[in-house]
Formats: C-alpha cells, structure tokens, sequence
C-alpha cells in the first residue's frame, strides 16, 4: 500500500496564465514539444495538427506551466500538482477546453518534461512535478512568480454546499453548486468585478517583486445540498496571494511602493455575536480569557468552533487544541469562555458563525467599494484591511462608518 504524502498537494487551478515573457516563452516550447510527442505515430511518420489542436494544447500546457512555476517556486504550498484527469461535466465555474488534460500531460511525459505520480484513491489525485530542462527553467531567478497571469471569465461567486461528516465526526468537503442567476447574483457578481478590476490597476508587490495574478471570489455556504439555493451564509472573500501571507512576510508587502498598514475590527466575532443577542460586549479585549492570556490565537480559533459546531463541543478541534496550553479539554475551554461570555452561551452549538460571516463580509465588501471609489486601495483579510500606510485615517473612518451603518453600532478599528 502507497503511504500518503506527507505534505498535501496544491489543486491545479486552470485560470492560472504563462503571461509574462520569460513564461510564456517556455510555454511556448513545451507546446512544440508536446505537439511533436503526441502527434508521431508508430514509426517516423508526424501529423500535423490542426490549428484548433494547436490552439486548445497551448491554453492547457499555458496553464499547466504556471502552476508548475507556483508549486516550484516555493514548496510549503505542496509536494506536487494535482491535477484533474477525469472527464466530468462542466458547470459554471469550469475553464473550458481542459478535456484534453490526459493527453497534454502524456505528451508532456514522454517528451522528459515531468514526473507523474499515479492517484491514491481517497488520498490522492495524479501528481506531476517538473523534471529536466524543464524544472531548472521553472526555477531560474528570471523566470518570476509575476509572470503568472490570470484567464478571463473566471466565476467570482461561488456556492458550495456541505457534505456531512467522516466516521471521525470531521466535516467533508463541502460541494460546490451550480446554481442560476438572479437579481442579486448580478449583484453581488457586479460588486466584486468592481472591486477586481480596481485592484487590477494598482502595483501590489512583495519586496519589491510583482506576484502572481489574482482574481477576488466570493464565497458562500449552504448547510446541506438539499437547502435551498441562497446567499446569506459565510460570504468570506478568497484567492489574493495576501490573505494567506504568514504575517512576518507582511512587512515586505507594498501598495504602489508604499509600506502597508494592517487595519483590523478588534475582536469582531465575538462583538458580531454580542449584536446577534442584544447585548453590549464587556470592554477590553474579548479574547482574553484568564488563563490563556497568551493563547489568544487558540481562544480565538476556540470561539469560532464553539459557534461553529451544531452540537455541544465534546473535544477540542486539532488546531484550536495544538494553540492552547497542554491539559485543555473542550469542556473546560467552554466553561472559561461562558464565564468570560455568559451572554453568548446560548450561541453556543448552533452554527451561528457562518451567519455571523456573513455579516462581517457584508461589512467588509461596503468597505471595499466605498474605499475603491475614493481612490484608496484596501486588501481585504477576513475582518480587516490593509492599505497605503498614509491612507489608514481615512481608511479607518470609512470602516467605523460602514460598521455603524450596517449594525448601527461601533465596531472598534485597531492599527496591528
């Protein structure tokens, strides 16, 4: 039996580009080269392709490569690309013309130009990994991550459902859903093209160096795919290079050559949940709990499981309980954070935290728009915003405003 891998693949993402020149250019010769190796028949003899061929082959090993870059480039994202090689039926948030999949990656390996590492059922999909020529091209340093491009047309609200639970009680990977557009679709899709194509404009750069394209999605929940199709859960905003930065890179992160400032609502869940009750918050910070003053990433995470489980939590999540101190059990995290929060108690258990998503990502998204319309750059981060560093007391105003607006009540903005 195949042992799994110890480090999770990254997903091959099909709106990835080779755009910038150095990229492109080995795009184009992996092209050639996958053309020539799939196109000779048995003996010497080589078919011409057809310019359709041609074109589609190109889009797929375009694609392929910048991913390739991506994974190469630094390896804590993964160990190898995983790619998806069956043929299913495309829905509104596919690319199409990747059918062809199987056949480009098969030139591709006959050609020396990859590694592929066969599916483990349940564990993994097909695996490649530059090799060659290839990988030390991939790697060269003038060969950069901003040379990665973005395709047009890419979905930007999207709507997955979730699929229940493993024999472990851990929740499966939610489902995405291929619903139809209305009113507000057009809506909330109009929203975030507006807010794409003003971020597309500016220079966003990490030491100085350009990063990959981008394109901000959208993201919302059901509880189940028998509910009905909605927009009114979770709603968080993904797919930015800076929402999963470790914040010790975030000191290199600039906004047109300007260092940044980290903008945050402090303790926003938990003040989300004292507005879903009624009830003022106690002053101070609320995610210090006595005895994990120093755990404040534990307690937070905590906080969110207690709101985020359907039934009483009997056991600490992994994370939440490699974050706290050895000898924190799930009730004992409980009845610490229901001395501190005896108003939240009732939330407790009934998976209220993606409803209160919900909220801060309609906050977040108001804040967005207004600060776009203004001229002012903000990256968005859950609940919080970076920006230009001279910019952050306007910044600041216009996220206590819309706060106000939205809840009418004041939500506190912190500089990290």
């Amino acid at each position: 039996m195949i042992a799994p891998p110890t480090t999770p693949d990254i997903l091959f993402d099909p709106w990835a580009t080779s755009s910038g020149p150095k990229l492109s250019a080995i795009a184009a010769e992996v092209t050639q080269a996958v053309l020539y190796a799939t196109s000779k028949e048995a003996g010497s003899r080589v078919r011409i392709p057809k310019a359709e061929v041609v074109e589609r082959t190109g889009m797929v090993v375009s694609s392929i490569i910048a991913n390739l870059k991506f994974l190469h480039v630094d390896h804590r994202w993964g160990q190898y690309l995983a790619l998806p090689m069956k043929h299913t039926a495309l829905t509104r948030y596919d690319r199409t013309g990747f059918g062809i999949m199987p056949k480009v990656v098969e030139g591709m390996e006959r050609a020396g130009l990859i590694m592929q590492h066969p599916p483990v059922a349940h564990v993994r999909r097909t695996g490649i990994e530059a090799t060659g020529w290839l990988k030390t091209d991939l790697m060269a340093a003038q060969v950069r991550v901003g040379d990665i491009g973005r395709a047009e047309g890419e979905e930007v609200i999207r709507l997955s459902a979730r699929s229940g639970r493993d024999q472990y009680g851990n929740r499966l990977p939610s489902v995405l859903v291929n619903y139809e557009d209305t009113e507000e679709t057009v809506r909330l899709r109009a929203e975030m093209d507006e807010i794409n194509a003003f971020l597309a404009t500016q220079r966003i750069e990490i030491d100085g160096q350009p990063q990959a394209a981008y394109k901000l999605t959208r993201r919302f929940l059901l509880r189940s795919p028998s509910d009905r199709t909605a927009f009114n859960l979770h709603g968080r905003l993904y797919g930015a290079f800076w929402i999963s930065m470790p914040k010790a890179q975030r000191g290199g992160l600039t906004i047109n050559g300007e260092p940044i400032a980290d903008l945050d609502y402090a303790s926003m869940f938990p003040r989300l949940a004292y507005a879903r009750v009624g009830t003022e918050p106690p002053t101070g910070d609320l995610y210090a709990i006595p005895g994990l003053e120093e755990h404040r990433a534990g307690v937070k995470a905590g906080l969110s499981a207690l709101l985020s489980t359907e039934t009483e939590m009997t056991r600490l999540p992994p994370k939440v309980k490699d974050a706290l101190p050895t000898g924190w059990t799930a009730s004992r995290f409980r009845e610490a954070v229901a001395t501190k929060h005896p108003a939240l108690v009732p939330l407790f258990g009934r998976d209220i935290a993606m409803d209160l998503m919900f909220t801060e990502s309609c906050i977040l998204v108001a804040v967005l728009l207004r600060l776009s319309r203004m001229g002012i750059v903000a990256l968005p981060m859950h609940d919080g915003i970076m920006v230009a560093a001279s910019y952050s007391i306007y910044a600041i105003q216009v996220m206590q405003q819309v706060a106000r607006q939205t809840l009418g009540l004041k939500l506190p903005v912190v500089i990290k």
